[in-house]
């Protein structure tokens, strides 16, 4: 009892020291794509140290070194980071960080370290972040329940054009012909659209081209949307809603966003009076997707033994070529990145790149390379794809789907289920269950509205169920 209170102390005191160094900063690797020398399991993966769980762990081969890091998305200023172990800890270690995953900066060493819970602060700025193990404290691998990395990120920068302005726009209905959609894009705030009284409207702009996406502003006269989301599209068929805003207030929205597209659309739910939507001005901001400035010979993606993902792209000429991130999408408009590999600046021979995405998410992966010049200005490459763990769905079911608050996962009797993963549409897992059992209920009421993919496994294999959350 007195070395569980012992422990117990140094747990809730590290929590406390990392609030007190970094009390300005914020948790920035919560829910960020993971990469690992090696797991122990498929039980084991990368993400399980980020994902805020600490029933859920990552445990690495029974040697050494290994390593575990972050991709926090973006070059990000760092305080600290916080190892919560496993009793697989790690005796000697680094912290190193890293703008593209290649070229590492010790921030920190450890050795001899004893302790479950480690608080290590750091300084300086990158966007990956790692630690590297060279001596463990057992004879099993390294096991982290947490890895936790605070800092503050620079605000992003989001092109100031808006390009919706002038743009062809279609809407659901016009209250009349004085309120026309176009009239949303025109730059004009003492004009406007004004849909029918009903639920639900849509207004959305044809941008001319694809951009990448960063930023959407509703200015609503006073007719505003309690509940609605913001959509995108290629093609002005297929959507994919980017964000879903419940319980709105304002009558001025300015919305982050991400994703490519042509098109984007505001779909309202709910209005906040008796009357339609009324929009005096709908801006979009983003930047050109345009066309990468190398010669890209090949690019391509193959299924290898052990469910990884091979991706080899070859380019013929480079001119002013910083790195590549890989990115992977589960629908095609939401990518996050899984890596960065150097590029060869400027070469007129031809190279030859290589990378393995260790953990695919189940369903269909597509990839896409960033192509970042060293300016900073970037461009993306075509979208390949590859299909993991795509057969046999029959076996396990989930009900209600759609689900609006709970969800229930069962398999034949027989068949127990030993833990259940629910991921995004970007890829990014949000919740895990682990235990045994044939029936397994989990809460869905926090998540927006969506598609989610389950990655279910029992003892003789895995399976993947699709399924559409709906907020009400």
């Amino acid at each position: 009892m007195k070395k569980l209170l012992v422990a117990l102390i140094i747990f809730l005191s590290g929590d406390i020291q990392a609030y007190s160094q970094c009390n300005t900063a914020l948790i920035i690797s919560q829910g960020r794509p993971a990469i690992a020398s090696s797991v122990e399991s498929a039980a084991y993966e990368p993400d399980n140290a980020f994902d805020g769980d600490r029933t859920t762990r990552w445990s690495s081969e029974f040697s050494d070194p290994q390593y575990l890091y972050v991709d926090l998305g973006s070059v990000t200023n760092l305080c600290q980071v916080n190892l919560i172990w496993e009793n697989a800890y790690g005796k000697d270690f680094t912290i190193d960080i890293s703008n593209d995953a290649d070229t590492w900066t010790n921030a920190a060493t450890i050795t001899g370290n004893t302790s479950l819970t480690n608080n290590i602060p750091i300084t300086g700025s990158g966007r990956y972040v790692r630690m590297y193990g060279t001596a463990r404290g057992t004879p099993t691998g390294y096991s982290l329940y947490g890895m936790h990395v605070y800092g503050t990120a620079p605000s992003p920068s989001c092109g100031g054009t808006d390009l919706a302005l002038g743009g062809t726009a279609v809407s659901s209905s016009d209250e009349s012909i004085a309120y026309p959609a176009r009239e949303a894009f025109d730059g004009d705030l003492g004009t406007r659209w004004a849909s029918q009284h009903s639920d639900p409207q849509s207004i959305y702009v044809d941008l001319g081209d694809t951009y990448d996406l960063c930023n959407v502003t509703l200015a609503w006269e006073t007719a505003y949307a309690t509940d609605f989301h913001i959509d995108a599209s290629p093609d002005a068929l297929d959507w994919a809603t980017l964000v879903t805003v419940t319980g709105n207030t304002s009558t001025t929205n300015t919305i982050p966003v991400s994703g490519l597209a042509r098109y984007v659309r505001m779909t309202g739910t709910a209005r906040a009076t008796g009357y339609g939507y009324s929009l005096l001005e709908f801006t979009v901001n983003g930047y050109i997707a345009s066309v990468l400035p190398i010669t890209l010979h090949a690019f391509t993606a193959s299924l290898q033994p052990g469910k990884t993902v091979l991706l080899q792209w070859t380019t013929d000429l480079e001119t002013n070529n910083d790195h590549f991130d890989i990115q992977r999408s589960m629908d095609g408009n939401h990518f996050s990145t899984i890596g960065t590999v150097k590029g060869k600046g400027n070469s007129s021979t031809q190279t030859r790149y290589t990378r393995v995405d260790t953990f695919p998410v189940p369903g269909v992966n597509e990839y896409r390379l960033r192509q970042v010049d060293l300016d900073g200005k970037y461009a993306y490459s075509p979208i390949i794809q590859v299909t993991i763990d795509a057969s046999a769905q029959t076996t396990i079911s989930a009900y209600p789907n759609p689900v609006i608050n709970y969800l229930t996962i069962s398999s034949p009797a027989g068949e127990q289920i030993v833990s259940v993963t629910i991921y995004n549409a970007t890829g990014t897992s949000l919740m895990k269950y682990t235990g045994a059992s044939d029936k397994v209920t989990l809460s869905m009421k926090s998540m927006p509205s969506g598609v989610y993919t389950l990655r279910v496994n029992t003892k003789h294999g895995t399976q993947t169920v699709k399924v559409l959350k709906h907020s009400h």
